[in-house]
């Protein structure tokens, strides 16, 4: 074997022992980014069920339900009810927007500073009827 194909097959053989450990650094990261969003993902997941089961196991008064009768949840007297029965975990935010019938829940997972992964928003809209608050009085007709 001359010099010059030595050369050549040294280089070839760096050439492809760099682009596999580039993809292997690659998949590694690949991997590791999959892995904090599931974790993301699932907090958010987590803090969504927690409150909907809240709001359909807590006592059905009136405290959080407008004033007028109607059957309608009061978005501030939900607000601070659930601020103080589900406390949040540092990177998540809850928020809650009227919406007609019900009221929309949106969780927001705002990752550490430096963090590779973007911002998670989930929502969810509650109805007082779709969580239990809200029985229709049936009455016999003769």
């Amino acid at each position: 074997m001359s010099l010059t194909e030595l050369i050549v097959a040294s280089l070839l053989l760096a050439g492809t022992a760099t682009s596999g450990l580039h993809l292997w650094g690659q998949a590694s990261l690949a991997a590791h980014l999959g892995w904090l969003k599931e974790e993301q993902l699932e907090s958010v997941e987590l803090q969504l069920l927690a409150s909907q089961r809240w709001l359909s196991a807590v006592g059905h008064g009136s405290e959080l339900l407008t004033a007028n009768g109607s059957c309608r949840f009061d978005l501030a007297a939900v607000s601070r009810s659930a601020d103080r029965a589900l406390p949040l975990p540092e990177g998540l935010e809850r928020h809650w927007q009227a919406d007609g019938a019900g009221l929309w829940l949106e969780i927001d997972a705002h990752p550490p500073k430096g963090s590779p992964v973007e911002p998670l928003r989930r929502r969810q809209l509650l109805t007082p009827a779709g969580t239990g608050w809200c029985r229709p009085t049936l009455t016999a007709q003769p």
